[in-house]
């Protein structure tokens, strides 16, 4: 297959002439994440949120890529989201959990549906070698560490948000290396400010009470969508698009009212409000080069 190109909004002009991860990329399971925004519902109250996970996909292949990961990480790369559900985490406010994560418990299906299957067989690859992300240590590390999902949501996100700007995001790319299989900054204060700017988005963002009121509104809506049967689980299956859609088509009256507060979200709203799930926290607490080898930036303040 022919080389794919795109203009990224974090690493620029980008490349990928592998035909296999051509080939794979070009599966309808995986062109399915061009529908799903990877704010979920708050993309709805917040349309300047165009990051999509099939953006977010392959951007963690290409930044792989830049740190040196082998062939087999970085295809872990493409496929690391390829079973989130419709608008994202929306579903782990209905089916919560402490991790937030319903949609890795759906990995194996998504990665054993024939078009997957196929495209990793040319690659010499199996299903099961992408089950656990884990294993491969630039690809997923716990909070607070570094890795190359953790920091191209970050990058993504906060440009999209106005955290930080293209000339922060160019300067923490460059910032980076990787010593064994930890990712690092080459300088403390780099580090400092991208720890700085990531707890901006977690506070404004990703856990403000902003997001706890919108994703616990749609998960009204998701759950109401689910009584009147409006909505089956099956259709979490889909994209953003489609889960709307029967959403809209419902007859419940409490559907159409908790949409309303989502899609014309009015910021008086959140006063007072008290969520049944409260978001996922975030934090970083970045490893750093220095004369004494790899430490922690909280070591070393």
């Amino acid at each position: 297959m022919a080389a794919m190109r795109w203009d990224d909004r974090v690493y620029g002009e980008v490349k990928v002439d592998d035909p296999g991860a051509v080939a794979l990329i070009a599966c309808p399971t995986f062109q399915r994440l061009r529908g799903i925004r990877q704010a979920g519902p708050s993309a709805l109250a917040f349309p300047f949120k165009t990051v999509t996970r099939f953006e977010h996909s392959l951007g963690v292949y290409t930044l792989l890529g830049k740190l040196g990961a082998d062939r087999r990480e970085q295809v872990a790369g493409l496929l690391h989201d390829i079973s989130h559900t419709a608008f994202s985490h929306a579903v782990d406010f209905v089916f919560s959990s402490e991790e937030q994560d319903h949609h890795e418990g759906l990995k194996p299906e998504f990665l054993h549906r024939p078009d997957i299957v196929g495209a990793l067989a040319e690659m010499g690859f199996k299903p099961e070698e992408f089950h656990d992300d884990s294993v491969y240590p630039l690809l997923e590390q716990p909070l607070p560490g570094l890795c190359a999902d953790r920091l191209d949501y970050f990058f993504r996100d906060s440009l999209a948000c106005g955290v930080t700007t293209p000339e922060q995001v160019a300067r923490f790319l460059a910032g980076l290396v990787v010593v064994g299989t930890t990712i690092a900054f080459t300088d403390a204060g780099l580090a400092r400010e991208a720890a700085e700017r990531f707890g901006v988005m977690n506070r404004d963002w990703w856990a403000s009470p902003t997001e706890a009121y919108i994703y616990n509104e749609f998960a009204d809506a998701l759950r109401e969508g689910f009584r009147t049967g409006a909505l089956k689980k099956a259709d979490l299956l889909g994209d953003d698009a489609q889960v709307l859609a029967k959403l809209r088509s419902g007859r419940g009256g409490r559907i159409a009212e908790k949409l309303e507060h989502v899609l014309r979200f009015r910021p008086e709203s959140v006063r007072g409000f008290a969520p049944k799930v409260h978001p996922k926290t975030r934090w970083l607490d970045p490893s750093v080069v220095d004369a004494s080898g790899v430490r922690r930036l909280s070591e070393l303040n």
